[in-house]
């Protein structure tokens, strides 16, 4: 199974040459400002898979979980790419809405839920956190 997509303006493109190894949709205020909207919805992937084409712009944040994630963004449209997670370097969060073909997502769960709004109207029959993974930082 192979994905790709690419920014608003298309500068950006890249390609993934395997499956997801999960998703999921994030109410923290990190994917908040990230996306403009109530929450992020992301499909992980293993880094090593993704191959990405034209300039990416990174800056470093951190997570409401404390994590320190690098967010890349095209910098001509702003559109956000992906987060890569400094504490596992294996994986590369993918924001869905930049897939060619995003209608293979479905989220596992909802993190942060505590965070979210009232107006953001998720699939309830999607388990819901309140905070993080339990156990996870």
């Amino acid at each position: 199974m192979t994905h790709s997509g690419r920014c608003a303006c298309g500068a950006v493109c890249y390609t993934i040459a395997s499956a997801p190894i999960r998703g999921f949709q994030c109410q923290c205020s990190d994917c908040q400002r990230d996306t403009g909207s109530g929450h992020s919805s992301i499909f992980v992937f293993a880094r090593s898979e993704v191959s990405v084409t034209g300039e990416v712009r990174e800056i470093e944040r951190a997570a409401d979980s404390g994590a320190v994630k690098r967010k890349g963004f095209c910098p001509n449209c702003g559109s956000p790419i992906y987060n890569k997670p400094d504490e596992k370097p294996e994986f590369i969060g993918i924001y869905v809405g930049t897939l060619d073909d995003a209608s293979t997502f479905k989220p596992s769960v909802v993190l942060f839920c505590s965070r979210g709004y009232a107006w953001d109207h998720l699939d309830p029959e999607i388990p819901k956190l309140p905070e993080w993974h339990p156990g996870s930082r």
